[in-house]
Formats: structure tokens, sequence, C-alpha cells
């Protein structure tokens, strides 16, 4: 889980940002998702997907991310605390893809990103957390209703040493990959992995350790 200062810093909220966006196709901000495919079992980190709202990709945070059409909606009833809903028009399968595998996508987790869409570079004006706690998927449209993160189910320790899986996000500051390589497979020694970044020396896994057993850092 982040730290608790890089949680909503500025005064925009999901909400306004969502009305904003409703005024005019000529509003200067994209909403830009990083979907974090969850493990049911083991709880790890499968993969990212990164998906803008917008009518092509862009590179933001280091990662390219994929134009896709979806709707952020805040559902308020009476006596109930409000909820924001995440609808996704997923024409490749792809994020149904990633439900089927992996526990319906409950638990998955969603950041959402506020940014300006005539400066990039600048860094996000907004960052919230959620994770997903309700999900369906219907023809081509996967609706994930999206709640705070549950820090009482979250795993302790927080890392778990596995042999072969990198835990950093590519390009991160722990990863340091700055190269050409537009992606990484996440592994030590695959064909897209750290090995073929040569950039061993910052993975993010444990090769040293027995590879019938794991063990745990906190």
């Amino acid at each position: 889980m982040p730290p608790a200062k890089a949680m909503t810093q500025k005064s925009l909220s999901v909400a306004s940002v969502i009305e904003k966006n409703k005024l005019s196709s000529g509003n200067p901000w994209l909403i830009a998702l990083d979907i974090q495919v969850i493990d049911p079992l083991s709880g790890s980190l499968v993969e990212t997907l990164y998906v803008v709202r917008n009518d092509e990709p862009i590179d933001f945070n280091g990662n390219e991310y994929q134009a896709m059409s979806f709707d952020i909606e805040l559902k308020e009833q009476a006596n109930a605390q409000p909820t924001i809903q995440l609808s996704i028009n997923d024409y490749s399968r792809a994020v149904q893809a990633r439900m089927q595998a992996y526990g319906g996508g409950i638990g998955f987790k969603v950041t959402v990103y506020v940014i300006n869409a005539g400066n990039l570079g600048q860094g996000p004006e907004l960052v919230e957390y959620f994770e997903v706690v309700g999900a369906t998927a219907q023809q081509y449209v996967c609706t994930f209703t999206l709640g705070a993160e549950n820090t009482v189910m979250q795993t302790f320790p927080r890392r778990t040493q596995t042999r072969d899986f990198c835990q950093w996000r590519y390009r991160s500051a722990e990863c340091g990959y700055t190269g050409p390589n537009p992606s990484c497979d996440l592994s030590f020694k695959g064909p897209n992995g750290c090995a073929a970044h040569n950039n061993t020396i910052n993975f993010g896994g444990f090769p040293a350790i027995n590879q019938n057993n794991l063990q745990y850092a906190g």
C-alpha cells in the first residue's frame, strides 16, 4: 500500500473530476488507470494493465497507457455509503480474460490518476487507490465496484520472497531501468526479463532461495 502522503494530495476529488469531464470534450484532464491483476490464491501481483480514457495511447509515469473507453460513476443511495462504479468497454476481452483466470476480478487493485493532457510530464493532479469489491462482465462490458483498499485483508508480512518473479513496477525507482526496451515480463532470466535488460542487479526477487520454499520479509 502506498504511504499515506502519496494518497490524494490535491484539491480535486474523483467525483469532481467526473463532473468536469462531462462538461466538454475539450476538457484538459485525462483519467488513467493502473489495474493490478491479483492472484486470489497467493495474493501476489500477476501483471498490471495500463489504460487511459483517450482516443490514442499516451506515455505517462514510465509506462505506455493504451487507449480504452471506460466510465467512472459515483453511485449514491439513501442510507448507504457512496460507491464508485467503473465500466470498461472491453472489446478485445483482455480484461474479461484476466477476470476469468483470477477470481472474477474481486480483489484487483485499481489506481486512478487524473492528469493534464497538455503536460503529461508534470505528474498527476490526483491519485486515488481502490480495491475491486464487486465485479460483473456482460458481453463486452466489465463493471467493477470500487471500494477503499481493505488493510485488514492485506498480506503480512508485506513482501513475499520468490525466486523468479520481480516485485518492482517496471521502470520504477526500485527497478532502475532506463533503457529502450518498452516492456518487461518481470522474470529473472526469461526472454524479456531482468537478464535480457542487463538489469539483474536491481531484480526484485530472490534467486538464491531454495526453489521449493518461500521466505518472507517484513
